[in-house]
C-alpha cells in the first residue's frame, strides 16, 4: 500500500491540481473580468498601466494566500474527521 504521506511530500499528489477547471458560470464571469480589463487598459497611460498590474498582482498574491489558508483548515478538518471515524469518539 503506497503511503499518502510520502506521496504528497514527494509531490506525487498535487492537491492543486486536481482541483478541477472553473464552472461554466465562473468562466463567463472570468470572461467578462478579462474583457474589461483589457478596455481600462487600453484607456490608461503608461504610469497607470504600471499602477493597474500592480494592484492586480497584489489582489492575485492575496487571493492564493486566502486559498492556501482555506486548503490548510479544509484538510485539517478531514483529518480531524478520520480520527474521529477511526477512534470512535471526539478528539
Amino acid at each position: 500500500m503506497v503511503s499518502i504521506i510520502n506521496e504528497l511530500y514527494y509531490g506525487n499528489i498535487r492537491p492543486v491540481e486536481q482541483m478541477g477547471g472553473l464552472t461554466a458560470e465562473a468562466a463567463v464571469i472570468m470572461k467578462r473580468v478579462h474583457e474589461n480589463e483589457d478596455k481600462l487598459e487600453a484607456s490608461l497611460d503608461e504610469q497607470e498601466k504600471e499602477l493597474l498590474q500592480a494592484i492586480q498582482n497584489d489582489r492575485l498574491e492575496v487571493t492564493c494566500l486566502i486559498e492556501e489558508k482555506r486548503f490548510r483548515e479544509a484538510f485539517t478538518l478531514g483529518a480531524k474527521l478520520m480520527a474521529e471515524i477511526l477512534t470512535g469518539g471526539p478528539q
